[in-house]
C-alpha cells in the first residue's frame, strides 16, 4: 500500500521550520562578523581550533548516520562549519 502524502498545513509547518533555522544562521554568521569588527581584528586573525571543527563534523556525520537529526539540520550544520573551517 502506497506511503499516504503529507498534509499542505504539514508541509507548510517544515518550509516555516527550514527557514526559521536558515534565518538563525545568518543572524549567527552577522553577529559572528559584527564582533571580529567590533574588536578591530580581521576575521582571517581569527583562528578557531580546526581540530575541534573536524571533530564536529565526524560527530554531525555520525549523528545523521544513527538518525539522531535531521537531513535539513545536517546541511545547515555542515554549511555552518565549513564556512568555520580553514583550507591552505
Amino acid at each position: 500500500m502506497a506511503k499516504p502524502r503529507s498534509t499542505f498545513g504539514k508541509l507548510q509547518r517544515d518550509q516555516a521550520k527550514k527557514a526559521k533555522a536558515r534565518a538563525k544562521q545568518e543572524d549567527r554568521a552577522a553577529r559572528r562578523e559584527d564582533r571580529a569588527t567590533d574588536s578591530g581584528e580581521p576575521e582571517a586573525e581569527l583562528v578557531e581550533d580546526q581540530g575541534a571543527l573536524l571533530d564536529q563534523f565526524a560527530r554531525l556525520h555520525e549523528d545523521l548516520a544513527d538518525g539522531r537529526i535531521s537531513l535539513e539540520d545536517f546541511e545547515l550544520r555542515q554549511e555552518d562549519l565549513r564556512s568555520r573551517l580553514r583550507v591552505d
